[in-house]
């Protein structure tokens, strides 16, 4: 069993109160009954998630599910975590309270280790991959371990990476590209993105196995063929995603952020704002546009529906504005193309004009 009591990291970050935690689940309630919601998605986001400590966490998880189901609101949970942190204790707390967790690892180590280290400037990979190791041996792991997660790194060859997750033998991985925009480029030259997610896309496809997931991909794909799918980064429907920060305070996804200091200061506090109301800020207003909100570039753009003009924060430029096409958008429509033409000449000579 674990040990609530646990004060082995005395350092703790700000997190929710009870006080704000119970605001924030009224507040989601009100929401949620006002517009025929059944259930909504809590993710407890960091920083690093778990350094709340266990009774935190736990208190958290609590009070939000209590609040909601006076309401008939389901709750699904989830964390994205760095996985420093993570032993037997917190896997069956995390079991109990029905949190799913993701953990983030870069690929092999000499890539991993240049991007995560710790604060004595040593590199996270031995811990982290021994994480998902105890995540997959523990015997309630299973319920909650959901997939890893990468930062796109073009110095790693697509087909390493494709090896490395073999090695660690997870079935869910996901793809996240660079916070980026057009006055903030990316690290790499567009083209190497381009070239890096087409590289990885094919070996991926080719190797064909059927317990290995790529959200990021598996996704467009849905949406070729008409699913009614999207994420905040990839696929141009409304997005449904708000932060609630532990001092209350609400805000649009955090990836905004490489955009200017402040832009996601929007004035906004559980106390005093219901969460409707946000509906009027520009910024809330044109994140829930989707793609009827693109600029005429990606208007006219036959990857619309697919890309649906990249993630927003992507597109800001020099008039501070998101009237733009992605900054990825030279590696995301040759992707678009390419997955379309290999997904078409994979299947059965009677379905490839119904497809095209």
């Amino acid at each position: 069993m674990y040990n609530l009591e646990d004060r082995s990291y005395r350092n703790q970050p700000a997190v929710l109160t009870d006080e704000v935690a119970r605001n924030a689940a009224s507040r989601i309630a009100e929401h949620a009954v006002a517009h025929d919601l059944g259930a909504i998605h809590f993710i407890m986001h960091g920083g690093e998630s778990l350094l709340a400590g266990k009774r935190r966490i736990a208190r958290i998880a609590t009070i939000v599910r209590e609040v909601l189901a006076v309401h008939d609101v389901q709750v699904r949970f989830s964390m994205q975590s760095n996985g420093m942190l993570i032993d037997d204790e917190w896997i069956e707390l995390l079991a109990d309270q029905g949190i799913r967790i993701g953990v983030s690892v870069d690929g092999p180590r000499q890539v991993h280790d240049r991007h995560r280290r710790d604060h004595f400037g040593k590199g996270s990979f031995d811990r982290v991959v021994g994480a998902i190791a105890q995540l997959q041996s523990h015997p309630r792991g299973p319920e909650i371990f959901s997939n890893v997660l990468a930062v796109v790194d073009t110095d790693i060859d697509p087909a390493a990476l494709l090896d490395f997750w073999d090695e660690i033998d997870v079935v869910g991985f996901d793809l996240s590209l660079p916070h980026a925009n057009h006055l903030h480029p990316p690290p790499a030259p567009i083209e190497a993105y381009r070239d890096w997610l087409i590289a990885f896309f094919d070996g991926w496809f080719d190797r064909n196995k059927p317990n290995r997931h790529v959200r990021y991909f598996e996704n467009m794909m849905r949406m070729m063929f008409g699913c009614q799918i999207s994420t905040d980064n990839i696929g141009g429907k409304p997005v449904d995603v708000l932060v609630i920060e532990t001092d209350g305070s609400l805000e649009p996804t955090d990836a905004f952020k490489c955009c200017f200091d402040g832009v996601t200061k929007l004035g906004a506090n559980l106390a005093t704002t219901a969460l409707d109301e946000l509906s009027d800020n520009p910024l809330i207003e044109a994140f829930q546009k989707g793609s009827t909100g693109l600029c005429d570039t990606c208007q006219a753009c036959e990857a619309r529906d697919i890309c649906g003009g990249g993630y927003m924060p992507h597109r800001f430029g020099e008039d501070n504005s998101f009237n733009h096409p992605s900054v990825y958008c030279g590696a995301l429509k040759p992707l678009v193309h390419h997955m379309h033409t290999r997904i078409v000449e994979s299947l059965p000579a009677q379905m490839q004009g119904m497809a095209a």
